[in-house]
């Protein structure tokens, strides 16, 4: 029986005392400092898991940081990266719901802008592994279509484990045989390579998958190990990472040969599943209905080229194509002679008309001509002369145009419109 001094206390009255422990003014404004192991910015909260600068991720104590950015202030967070030691000055705040602490920020300083340990290791190990080819895209490969037999490595308690049997029994069936993994933590850089080496020297297996679910970039170090990496990169059987990290790429998924987000992400690449399955016999099926419909359609095409050759090569649709030819030609010189007939008429119509206008023309353009003459004629009519008055002069028989010709003492004959007189020049 419980003493008063130990009296039992509901779940509401521990978090309440917490709460009220975390609202001491002591809490209130408080400076730490560390190293930056992850960092997430975007909407109304950033977070930060800060640890002790230079410890072992995997077993050094992390505190998670909070920023509000409600007011557009991010701290300078955009400046700060993975491996930054870092300064902030905020107040703890404990939450009942989830029995969470978190030290909320409210001033952040630099103090050394480095990659970080872990970082600094991760990089010289790729520098290794590309020396050595391991990250080579075209040295991966790829996983058979259809596989007998896969070997899982992950924890065998975890829900990526269940992910991963429900995702294959969804497909075409499988064989897998779960070779138990650590997946954080101290020890599980070595679980993961002595399970590699035990599925590598059992036999049949077409794939690997090494997974878990998602997690911080502390939780996932071991995933960074270089021995890891080793293992993965010389496993003789295709291995498939879905180690469930977005955020930064761990090594482990750049020596493997295919990488998945997820757990199920990654068990969905084993086989096609039962829809994709119907789905590719359905479109078998319907190219091969297209196929067979082609072929005959050609075959029919064939066919009727066939009958329609032989109907051509007929004597019977010679003479019949003969005949028509006849009764073209016969036609079309029917309608020459036709037109020829009509083109020769219009022709002597035209001539005629033309003969008839030149006539008139002529004739009217003769009879303009000869009253012209007669004009001229009757300008020049001696008796048309004399009516106006005038008399010719005639000396020997011959006309007298000019007073030199006569002299005194000549004869000469004047002849009037009335009659004629002999005269004789004086002078």
């Amino acid at each position: 029986m419980s003493s008063p001094e130990n009296k039992p206390l509901s779940v509401g009255e521990l978090s309440s005392i917490l709460k009220a422990c975390f609202e001491n003014p002591a809490f209130g404004d408080l400076t730490v400092y560390g190293e930056v192991y992850s960092i997430r910015v975007g909407g109304k909260f950033a977070y930060l898991d800060l640890g002790d600068q230079g410890k072992n991720q995997t077993s050094s104590p992390v505190l998670r940081c909070a920023f509000s950015c409600f007011y557009g202030d991010n701290y300078g967070l955009e400046n700060v990266k993975s491996g930054d030691v870092v300064q902030i000055r905020g107040s703890l705040s404990y939450y009942p719901h989830g029995s969470s602490i978190t030290f909320w920020g409210k001033e952040l300083q630099v103090l050394q802008n480095q990659l970080g340990t872990n970082l600094i290791k991760k990089r010289k190990t790729l520098e290794k592994l590309e020396k050595l080819g391991y990250l080579d895209e075209s040295r991966k490969r790829p996983i058979p279509k259809f596989c007998k037999k896969v070997a899982i490595l992950t924890a065998k308690d975890g829900a990526a484990y269940q992910d991963i049997l429900k995702t294959l029994h969804d497909r075409f069936p499988v064989d897998s045989v779960l070779y138990p993994i650590t997946v954080q933590g101290d020890g599980a850089s070595s679980s993961i390579v002595k399970a590699l080496a035990a599925a590598n020297n059992d036999e049949g297996y077409d794939a690997l998958i090494i997974g878990r679910g998602g997690g911080s970039k502390t939780d996932l170090s071991c995933f960074d190990d270089e021995k890891v990496a080793l293992a993965i990169a010389t496993s003789k059987i295709p291995v498939i990472t879905c180690i469930g990290h977005t955020i930064d790429t761990a090594i482990a998924d750049r020596v493997s040969d295919v990488k998945a987000i997820t757990p199920t992400e990654g068990a969905s690449l084993i086989n096609p599943s039962l829809e994709e399955i119907q789905e590719d016999y359905n479109g078998l099926k319907d190219q091969l209905d297209s196929l067979f419909k082609s072929k005959l359609q050609e075959k029919a095409l064939a066919l009727d080229n066939y009958a329609s050759r032989l109907k051509s090569l007929s004597p019977l649709n010679n003479i019949k194509n003969a005949k028509s030819m006849l009764d073209d030609y016969f036609t079309r010189l029917n309608d020459l002679f036709s037109l020829a007939i009509r083109n020769k008429t219009q022709e002597k119509q035209n001539f005629i008309f033309s003969l008839d206008s030149n006539y008139q023309n002529r004739l009217i353009k003769e009879k303009s001509l000869l009253q012209r003459y007669d004009s001229l004629l009757e300008k020049s009519n001696p008796q048309t002369i004399a009516l106006k008055g005038y008399a010719l002069i005639y000396k020997d028989g011959k006309k007298i145009h000019s007073s030199l010709e006569l002299k005194a003492g000549d004869k000469a004959l004047i002849t009037f419109i009335d009659g004629r007189k002999n005269v004789k020049v004086t002078d």
